[in-house]
């Protein structure tokens, strides 16, 4: 009897008819061959001939055109399919700025394991971050996956690629007076109600973007994070962009986030004056998060406040949290972090404050 997985079937007129995979194509479409027999046996034995012969075959069928022709084939094909636009914007973005402008002209059959760690080289000379190299290697091995398994790809390449050691860049959170000097000054303006929520939910500025008045429960005195708002590049057309609103980055950033008394208050006196189904929105739309930066910069100019970055306003309210005593489980959940590890580097530097007063107490 045909065991579960094999592709065997028999057939209406009493034949028996076994189904292989006779070719992969570049954009990830497969085509299928067929046996048949009047046994079950015979197609059996049969299939496994013919998927070996397959497998000989492809081994020694490599492809023969450019790494900038097969990424370009591989991003347009099925992945392109399998994954949120945003996420095929960003593949996009880094596999021509990094691979392409690189090493793009180079025969795929002719890539080999000095290349790829010349390539690596080359951004780290033009200082790009460990982490975004990484990042970007990964997304071409990530890329060459169908070319190892069937055109004759070493899959060895990236096994002995050196990088170079990661020195973490901690991002700093206002202090106690900070945050309330920024607070006074987005309280007295018009355009400040997306630095309160930041400050007070630890949001990223892509989901405060997308987050709509539907989302906040004022009666539990709590809002659901579901989606954020970004600008992405439209694939196949240089320079322009569309927006995007879609779900969050990952399942640990949907969440829920408790609100406080004051954002509650901000919050209730907006819903009163809105213009738009965005909270942060006006005149029934959306604000973007780069209109959000322009916004917050102009307020931290006008009152000659330092110059700083939103998302510093994300670690702020993680500080504080770690500060009043919150555990970093806790913390993490409210920022959506995927890993406690991240919450873990935002909770070390966040007691420098509380080791200065324990060395002051030594004097």
């Amino acid at each position: 009897m045909p065991r579960r997985g094999e592709n065997i079937y028999k057939r209406k007129d009493g034949r028996w008819e076994g189904r292989y995979i006779k070719k992969r194509h570049v954009n990830g479409d497969i085509q299928y061959g067929y046996i048949y027999g009047y046994t079950y046996r015979v197609v059996r034995e049969k299939l496994l001939e013919k998927k070996i012969e397959i497998r000989q075959t492809s081994e020694c069928t490599t492809y023969e055109g450019t790494i900038e022709q097969w990424i370009e084939s591989w991003l347009a094909g099925a992945f392109s399919k399998q994954v949120k636009p945003s996420t095929l914007a960003s593949y996009q973005y880094k596999l021509r700025r990094y691979v392409i402008s690189n090493i793009g002209n180079v025969k795929l059959n002719q890539l080999n394991a000095t290349m790829i760690q010349t390539l690596v080289d080359t951004l780290v000379e033009d200082q790009l971050s460990v982490t975004s190299i990484r990042l970007v290697v990964q997304i071409f091995k990530r890329s060459l996956k169908d070319a190892m398994l069937q055109r004759g790809i070493n899959n060895e390449l990236f096994e002995n690629i050196n990088f170079p050691t990661s020195v973490s860049k901690t991002i700093p959170a206002l202090t106690s007076q900070e945050q309330k000097r920024l607070e006074k000054a987005a309280e007295e303006s018009s355009l400040g109600l997306p630095i309160l929520i930041a400050l007070h939910t630890g949001m990223r500025i892509g989901e405060i973007s997308a987050l709509r008045w539907e989302a906040i429960d004022f009666e539990a005195k709590e809002l659901s994070v579901e989606q954020t708002l970004q600008r992405i590049p439209l694939p196949n057309n240089e320079g322009k962009t569309k927006v995007v609103i879609g779900s969050t980055k990952s399942s640990s950033s949907h969440r829920v986030i408790p609100l406080n008394k004051k954002i509650m208050s901000h919050l209730k006196k907006a819903r009163k004056e809105a213009t738009s189904e965005y909270v942060v929105g006006e005149n029934g739309h959306y604000l973007e998060p780069r209109t959000i930066t322009y916004r917050f910069k102009k307020i931290l100019s006008s009152n000659n406040l330092t110059m700083i970055h939103f998302h510093q306003l994300r670690h702020t309210f993680a500080t504080r949290l770690l500060e009043l005593g919150a555990d970093v489980a806790s913390v993490s959940a409210l920022l959506g972090h995927h890993s406690i590890k991240m919450t873990l580097d935002i909770y070390i530097t966040s007691q420098m404050s509380q080791r200065k007063k324990w060395i002051n107490q030594l004097v």
